[in-house]
């Protein structure tokens, strides 16, 4: 259940096993090719990163089309933003396809629409169709919420309990936040990137 990087993976890797699988996608997707035009699409996204997003998903999306390929064919609905986009506003990162949509076109994975609800002898999906199956995996995704390691630090989170600074100095002295934000040029590069702003501060902070 989930079409994120960790379902599309796990299901990717339960397909090369031999094993049947099934996704159950509840809404529109946004995917990228690992490559475009032999490129990285990090690199790509490191390249463009000046840029206005809806600008550079203007730019990038006729080639991601002729790079994927219709996925409306294979039961998966677009959104209707763009990845930096749908990054940038809703903090989700697109699947970066490794070879799941392959499997999908090639009958190896089955896609589902969500499920309504989980019954003893399997689950019922929204569209009224029922299944059967031996194992569910949730990969639904996970909000942050970092006010239950340190309660006290209200000071430094929003209400959601995202903080308010992350790769710097917060409300909390000696309190540090690293790669809590999604990132369109990789989070790696992201959370080295505020790792060593940390590092830095730290650093300051002691010589002083």
């Amino acid at each position: 259940m989930g079409f994120g990087n960790s379902g599309g993976e796990i299901a990717l890797d339960l397909a090369e096993n031999g094993i049947d699988v099934s996704l159950s996608v509840r809404g529109p997707v946004q995917i990228l090719p690992r490559e475009l035009l032999g490129i990285p699409m990090v690199t790509w996204a490191i390249a463009q990163r000046h840029l206005p997003a809806t600008l550079a998903d203007f730019i990038n999306a006729p080639a991601i089309r002729l790079a994927l390929g219709s996925i409306t064919k294979l039961g998966l609905q677009g959104a209707s933003k763009g990845p930096r986009r749908m990054i940038e506003e809703y903090g989700r990162v697109p699947l970066l396809d490794i070879g799941t949509l392959a499997k999908i076109r090639d009958g190896l994975i089955k896609v589902n629409v969500g499920i309504e609800r989980f019954a003893p002898a399997g689950v019922l999906f929204s569209d009224g169709r029922s299944g059967h199956f031996d194992a569910l995996i949730l990969a639904t995704g996970f909000r942050p919420d970092a006010r239950k390691l340190l309660p006290e630090a209200t000071s430094a989170y929003v209400n959601d309990g995202k903080p308010y600074v992350t790769g710097g100095p917060t409300s909390e002295p000696g309190l540090f936040f690293c790669g809590f934000v999604a990132s369109a040029t990789g989070q790696l590069r992201r959370i080295s990137l505020e790792a060593e702003q940390i590092a830095g501060h730290v650093l300051r902070h002691v010589r002083a």
